[in-house]
Formats: C-alpha cells, sequence, structure tokens
C-alpha cells in the first residue's frame, strides 16, 4: 500500500470534496503561506508604528511621514502636479469634496483643516459706469472707433488656480476708448461664501463690438479690493479667459481616484466625473458621462477608468477627459462591497456575489469559480469585505466586526484564512507595506518578528480500511509544531507543540477508511508521510 506522503503544501479548495482534493491541499488553512512550497506561518503584525485618530476608518500617510485620519470611508490621492510646492491633497467622502496642503494640515487630528475643491463663480455681476475723456468732436474722430464692451470677472485661490467666470456685466457703449481720460469704474463685491480659500480676483473685458470676443485679462486684484478703475488701452490687454468651464465638483462626488496623463476621476450617483488634466480643482460637468445602475467605486487602470457599479460594470478610456469613451461589459457580476476592490498585478479585483472578479482592459474573468461554490463564498459575507493589495496577494478582511481574513493569490489560486483585528488599512507603494489600524493604533501588517500560530488539515485520503503503522515529520523548528493524525474522523494520535519526534514514530493500532492529520503551530513543515511499514515512511 502506498502511503499518505505530503512534500508539498497549499491552501484551501473548499469547493471540492476533501477527498477528491489533490494531496497538497488544504481543508483548513489559517495563519500559513506556502511561498517555498513547504508549510510556514505568516509573521505576526510589527509594533506599533504611530497612533491616529481611535475612531479612524481610513488613513493615509503623507509625504511618508505624517499620517491623516477620518472616522468614515474617504478616498485621498496625491497631486497629480509634478514638483507640487504645495503638495497638495485630494479627497472626497468627508463631506463636499476637499483639498489640504502643506500649510494646513498640520495639527492634532491631520488634516487638520481643508479647503473645499474648486472654486465658484462670482454671484454677483460686476457693475460698471463709464467716464469719457473730454474731447471736442471734430472731423478727426471716427464715429467706428466707438467700443461696445463687458466685464466679467474671476475669483482666484492663494494657489493660484482660477474658477469660472461670472456672468457678464450690463452693456456699455465707449466713444473714446483708448483716449487719454476715458476709463472704467468697476464696483466688485466680495465672494457670498469663500471655503475654497480665494484670494484674488481676476478682471477681464471684451475688446471688440457686439460682445462676441473673447475675454482678455484686465487685471488681478485682492478679492478685498471692492473697486477698479479700468483705464487700460487695448492693446494692452492680456491673455484670453480659459475658465469658462472650470466648475467645481458635484458636492455629493465620492470614490476620488488619481488616472494617468494628471487626470483625477470620481462619481456620484450613476455619474462618473473626470477633472480637466493637472487641474485637478477643475470639473466640467460636459465631461460626465453615466451608467446604467448605481456606482459602488470606481478605480483606474492607467488610461483606464473600471467603473463597478450595483449591475454591469464599465470601462471608460481616453487619453484626455473630453475623449473619454464607456464600454458596458455585459456580464451580470455587480460589485458589492466598494473596498473590497483593489488593484493587484494590474487587474483590479473585487468582490461580487459570486465570488472574486478579475478585471483589466482586456475584460473580465471569474477568478475563484474552481475554489468556492457561491453557497460557501456567501458564508464570507462578501458585502463586508474590505481589500488591499501586499507581494501580489489579495488581503481582505470581511466579518461583521472586520476581525477575519482570507488571503487570495491571483498567480497560483491559492485561497486560506487568517485572523487579525482591523479597523482600516493603507498600501504603502514607498515602502511597501501594508498598514493596519486597529482602535487608532498603526503596525505593520505581517511585520513583526514573531510567528502567528497557524492550522493545516489535510484532505481526506482513501484508505479501504487499512492500518497505518508509522509517521514522520520533516521540516525547521519541529519543537514548535504539533500534530494530529485521524482515522475516520477519530483522533488516533495527537502529540502537542515540542511532542513531534526528530525521526520516524510508531502509531497506535487503528484500522480506517478514511485518514487526514493536521499540523498546527509556527515551524517550517517539508513534508509529512504516514505508512504502513518504517520502510515506507523512511523511503
Amino acid at each position: 500500500m502506498p502511503a499518505i506522503s505530503v512534500k508539498t503544501f497549499a491552501g484551501e479548495r473548499p469547493k471540492l470534496d476533501p477527498r477528491l482534493l489533490p494531496n497538497q491541499y488544504a481543508v483548513v488553512a489559517n495563519n500559513c503561506h506556502f511561498d517555498n512550497g513547504n508549510l510556514s506561518p505568516i509573521k505576526k503584525n510589527s509594533e506599533q508604528v504611530v497612533g491616529v485618530s481611535a475612531n479612524a476608518r481610513t488613513i493615509f500617510k503623507y509625504l511618508n511621514e505624517y499620517w491623516f485620519s477620518w472616522g468614515g470611508k474617504v478616498n485621498a490621492v496625491s497631486s497629480p502636479i509634478a514638483d507640487d510646492p504645495w503638495q497638495r491633497v485630494y479627497f472626497t467622502g468627508d463631506g463636499y469634496p476637499k483639498v489640504t496642503n502643506n500649510a494646513i494640515f498640520s495639527g492634532s487630528n491631520m488634516p487638520a483643516n481643508a479647503y473645499r475643491l474648486g472654486i465658484q463663480s462670482p454671484e454677483v455681476t460686476i457693475t460698471a459706469q463709464v467716464t469719457e475723456a473730454e474731447i471736442e468732436e471734430t472731423d478727426d474722430i471716427d464715429p467706428n472707433d466707438d467700443e461696445t464692451r463687458y466685464y466679467t470677472h474671476t475669483y482666484v485661490t492663494e494657489q493660484g488656480e482660477e474658477g469660472p467666470p461670472g456672468e457678464a456685466s450690463q452693456r456699455l457703449d465707449i466713444k473714446y476708448p483708448d483716449e487719454d481720460g476715458t476709463y472704467v469704474t468697476l464696483a466688485l463685491s466680495p465672494p457670498n461664501v469663500n471655503a475654497s480659500n480665494i484670494t484674488h480676483r481676476r478682471i477681464y473685458r471684451t475688446a471688440t463690438g457686439g460682445g462676441i470676443a473673447d475675454y482678455l485679462f484686465v487685471a488681478e486684484i485682492p478679492i478685498a479690493q471692492g473697486q477698479f478703475i479700468d483705464d487700460i488701452p487695448t492693446d494692452e490687454l492680456g491673455s484670453s479667459l480659459e475658465t469658462y468651464d472650470y466648475e467645481m465638483p458635484n458636492e455629493n462626488m465620492i470614490g476620488l481616484t488619481s488616472m494617468a496623463n494628471g487626470i483625477l476621476a470620481g462619481f456620484f450617483d450613476s455619474t462618473v466625473c473626470f477633472s480637466e488634466a493637472y487641474l485637478p480643482y477643475a470639473w466640467p460637468s460636459g465631461y460626465q458621462l453615466t451608467t446604467e445602475h448605481e456606482i459602488v467605486t470606481v478605480a483606474a487602470l492607467g488610461n483606464t477608468l473600471a467603473v463597478l457599479t450595483k449591475g454591469y460594470p464599465y470601462l471608460f478610456s481616453g487619453i484626455s477627459p473630453d475623449a473619454m469613451a464607456g464600454q458596458k461589459l455585459e456580464s451580470n457580476q455587480s460589485c458589492v462591497s466598494d473596498r473590497s476592490a483593489t488593484i493587484v498585478n494590474g487587474s483590479l479585483i473585487y468582490a461580487s456575489p459570486d465570488g472574486l472578479i478579475g478585471l483589466n482592459s482586456s475584460g473580465l474573468t471569474m477568478l475563484t469559480n474552481q475554489i468556492i461554490t457561491r453557497d460557501q463564498w456567501q458564508l464570507l459575507d462578501p458585502s463586508t469585505i474590505e481589500a488591499y493589495h501586499q507581494d501580489g496577494k489579495y488581503i481582505a478582511f470581511y466579518g461583521e466586526n472586520l476581525d477575519k481574513g482570507f488571503i487570495f493569490d491571483p498567480s497560483s489560486g491559492d485561497f486560506r484564512h487568517f485572523e487579525d483585528d482591523y479597523d482600516c488599512a493603507y498600501n504603502s507603494l514607498l515602502d511597501d507595506e501594508l498598514y493596519i489600524c486597529t482602535k487608532g493604533e498603526l503596525f505593520k501588517w505581517n511585520g513583526g518578528d514573531e510567528f502567528r500560530g497557524y492550522e493545516w488539515r489535510s484532505k481526506d485520503f482513501e484508505a479501504n480500511d487499512l492500518s497505518f503503522a508509522c509517521a514522520m515529520v520533516k521540516g525547521v523548528d519541529l519543537q514548535l509544531c504539533g500534530l494530529r493524525i485521524f482515522a475516520d474522523d477519530t483522533q488516533v494520535t495527537n502529540l502537542d507543540i515540542g511532542s513531534i519526534p526528530d525521526s520516524a514514530f510508531r502509531l497506535p493500532s487503528t484500522r480506517g477508511d478514511s485518514w487526514s492529520f493536521e499540523i498546527y503551530g509556527s515551524g517550517t513543515i517539508h513534508s509529512v508521510t504516514i505508512a504502513t511499514t518504517m520502510r515506507e515512511v523512511v523511503a
């Protein structure tokens, strides 16, 4: 009779009956890994790194030194502008969309301060009054030199961000527009609300009759200045107004993410929003696109935005925000948890009602259909899943208290469980660490010096009423491991941690049709062999 011999180890395949599993797969695999084919423990979390707000549900590392935290689900991204002198961070989910920077973030609970993202158009129209030069009308005066003029203005932040213009002023008919002594007095009102750090105002005017020409720059003045005298000749005007459609983002926009080419994206209800490239404060409504179902979350895949909904998923692609085109994927794999979506090895993985889905620019793939059934998947409460990526693997926390977890390797299909306390986490690309937050305390996940205790139970090996008489376990630090052996689900041997011999050992005389074993502890296991004779064990 061939011996039971397991020389490589892998995770769970709950979809298969335990007797049908390949030898290396487990019925139970907790707190372990198989990166080199052996059965090894995963590490405990590191010592506490830093503390944040005790009720934190989102954390974000700023300037590789400071930690932001929020009490709800927030999406934060760094400025897409290279060498941004303000080192801005944009975020949604904490009321209306906001931005903070290196001048205002610091405080006891960071970010201590933030401004509303975007700049509103001026609410009050400029009032203008013409004062004409005193010129004696002669045959030298050309009546065609008369000018019809309109004024408008925009608000500007301390960072130089310029919003859309207000309504045009009343029409002004000026007989001697460029003569000394002709000027226009402008009366200006302050913003009704200043939540965006507006510090200046830019004034523009038309330069030709009919009011159809572009507005040209006149002057920039402090926002507190209530009057301006415009006596600037036409040939000294500046560049054209370019911010006509630089609208504020919708106040309900969430899910902020950063795409390629400096474009930010977000959503509200079933509407996808895109910013101007490298202008994260400008969100033209003309760039908005819609989906058939309510959006759950979005994620950037280069020039493509994956949009996950309560129905069909979508892909929106384009190199510029005004050229985005949407593609509905004819799949009924909706997203059941916004935080289940994370990018692993270039693909977006998320939780659907049936299992984990992989999505990239090539389309959609069901990743776990050969691993777990829909009914088994539902026992994991997929609507609670919050996931991150680490070392090419999908790290998921789930459950009512988010105190359970599983690890899925999309490359090998490996699936295993772990236990941990969790409130939220953050993937740091700079140091390639996953930071876990629990009750305001931050740790590096799997970053400690000690190991967790694992449990790995084998498949059921059919034996046809055989009596296995001996066994042998090979590995490193066997004194840190324990072993249980079962015949027909009845325990026949229990070697507590520290009791596994370094050589082959005898088993009690027991017969059974089905045999299995369980290894637990924190040592590394190379192989487990169970046989009818010593010769088979040591062969």
